[in-house]
């Protein structure tokens, strides 16, 4: 695309405009020293990692390492092309972009798709006004005027040429047909949707790019009749493309609670009726699994996805591909959790039969990526044989090649390969591991096991008068233990491959997590016991290496070393 506009053209252009400029229209800047610095847009965090430097023109984030010029940051975050996002910053500039001939008549092609697609969104609004069969529907699913405004819901009322006859005052059979809107037959068009609710489908900027139907006719309900499909959506345009589209994403991301997780469905029906229970950050498919694009597009906006599902073949064989997919573009620090509803339930039955305590009462029991695909492979093999063992493994190992979150990866192949080998380290089977013929190193240290322990159940309870001790005040260990806490309140680091994530940007401390964090650590009954037991051993080392230094004939010293010794001593009897 880029010859499309003259280069130099380009260049004139981000000599002319400001980067802050563009970035602070989109992000809160705040200059600090030389730079401008805000919570980076690309990955939820606590701190400001994200650089925007004017002398140099570029963004950088020291959390995730996203970078780029003005252009660059335009088409990540708004998701736009590259000619798109050029036009924005002209347009910001004041200047007209010059266009090849070739290259106007795509853009205006384009542009007369998009307000295609808006009239026809007033007219199905206008449409479902007059309607009383589509008021009715939609009241008898509990779904209030407020909730369809919000959404753009309309009507296409039961006639071949309504939306044509309407339209075609403005726009081209043609244009209706590019935009998904009209179907040719042989020498004649028809509107594409009759009878149906419709649901716009926006890009991530709020633009209607699709439309989606659920038919409202009376022979639906008929099961004799499977010529009419309950959900249709528009055909691939040059705007949309199902498997790279969630519906509602232009509205979930900007909730405050999508930046800790979002919850992927099923249906837009699902998520109408959970964003009017007060969910809203929700998502859904458009009819395919959960692609690798939807994945990507979810993570720019949160660090854990929930994918609900019915609890039936189509459900579990939807979630096995999105397990599949997610392989591929899965980073350290995201999270991925399945839910599967039972009894033919949906979210939609959900919250109108119990609202949000209900919806809540169902979701607290998400299931773990690694324990959704134990589940998955221990039901199609036997493992009580060694072949069957091995089946699993390699299986594993397959599944997991794609994947390069090198921190995630191990600890989900080491938590797959306990569940089939409970009684051995998860370590022994790692290929660096086999290849070096060495058992899992172990902690060394009692602070290096208390930071496992910490990193493997960030939920356990400190006893922080141990932990603030200033006998131990000095020490490294303590010191990191004490980032690490301090991270899990602030961030809400829940899992391992989240704390190792948060650490990135300071390489040492990086390193060392790194190190320990693939550490043999036995499955333990009271982690917090262990904790703060180590912790004491750690204030027992320290004063008995005091001892040892201490002069024998300063019996007051001795002496009081001696009961420091004896004090902490008794104090871990309590753990």
């Amino acid at each position: 695309m880029a010859e499309r506009i003259p280069k130099e053209f380009i260049d004139h252009l981000l000599e002319k405009v400001n980067i802050v400029d563009v970035i602070g229209g989109y992000v809160k800047l705040e200059k600090k020293g030389n730079d401008y610095w805000a919570r980076c847009p690309f990955h939820n965090e606590k701190t400001s990692s994200f650089s925007v430097s004017e002398s140099k023109q570029f963004y950088h984030c020291f959390g995730c390492g996203a970078h780029g010029n003005a252009i660059g940051f335009i088409m990540e975050h708004a998701n736009k092309t590259y000619v798109e996002a050029i036009e924005e910053i002209a347009n910001l500039a004041g200047v007209e972009v010059p266009r090849s001939k070739e290259s106007n008549e795509k853009f205006e092609a384009r542009k007369t798709i998009q307000d295609a697609l808006e009239d026809a969104k007033k007219l199905f609004e206008d449409n479902l006004k007059k309607s009383k069969q589509a008021i009715s529907y939609l009241q008898n699913r509990n779904i209030s005027g407020t909730t369809s405004k919000l959404f753009g819901i309309g009507y296409s009322i039961d006639n071949f040429q309504n939306l044509s006859k309407t339209l075609r005052k403005n726009y081209s059979e043609q244009n209706l047909i590019d935009a998904g809107l009209l179907v040719r037959k042989e020498k004649n068009s028809y509107d594409k949707f009759r009878n149906r609710i419709m649901f716009p489908i926006y890009d991530v900027g709020g633009r209607v790019i699709a439309f989606g139907g659920r038919d409202i006719s009376n022979s639906n309900s008929n099961s004799n009749n499977t010529s009419i499909p309950k959900y249709m959506n528009s055909p691939e345009t040059n705007l949309f493309s199902k498997k790279k589209v969630l519906y509602n994403l232009h509205l979930a991301k900007t909730e405050k609670i999508s930046k800790d997780f979002l919850f992927i469905v099923e249906g837009y029906m699902d998520v109408v009726a959970l964003n009017q229970a007060g969910i809203k950050n929700v998502v859904a498919t458009l009819g395919t699994a959960v692609t690798t694009e939807n994945l990507e597009q979810c993570f720019k906006y949160t660090k854990e996805i929930i994918c609900c599902f019915d609890g039936d073949k189509a459900g579990q064989d939807a979630a096995w591909k999105g397990v599949n997919n997610i392989m591929s573009i899965f980073k350290d620090g995201n999270e991925i959790n399945f839910i599967f509803f039972p009894d033919g339930k949906d979210p939609d039955d959900i919250v109108n039969n119990g609202g949000k305590d209900l919806w809540h009462k169902y979701t607290k029991d998400k299931i773990s990526i690694e324990d959704y695909i134990h589940k998955k492979l221990s039901s199609e093999i036997n493992l009580n044989s060694a072949a069957g063992k091995t089946q699993y493994l390699k299986k594993v190992d397959a599944l997991l090649k794609p994947l390069r979150a090198p921190i995630f990866r191990k600890m989900l192949h080491q938590s797959l390969f306990l569940k089939v080998n409970p009684e051995n380290s998860a370590s022994k089977y790692d290929n660096k591991t086999n290849k070096s013929k060495t058992s899992a190193k172990i902690a060394n240290t009692p602070l290096q096991r208390a930071i496992l322990i910490l990193l493997h159940h960030p939920s356990i309870k400190i006893d922080y008068d141990l932990l603030e001790d200033k006998r131990i005040a000095h020490n490294s260990g303590i010191k990191l233990i004490k980032e690490i806490v301090s991270n899990i309140r602030d961030n809400n680091s829940t899992n391992m491959g989240r704390i190792l994530e948060s650490f990135r940007d300071n390489e040492n401390d990086y390193k060392t997590l790194e190190k320990i964090s693939i550490m043999k650590l036995a499955n333990l009954e009271w982690p917090d016991k262990e904790f703060n037991a180590c912790l004491c051993l750690s204030i027992k080392n320290y004063l008995q290496e005091r001892l040892d230094n201490a002069d024998p004939q300063n019996l007051n010293e001795f002496s009081n070393i001696q009961k420091e010794i004896h004090s902490i001593k008794e104090k871990s009897k309590n753990y």
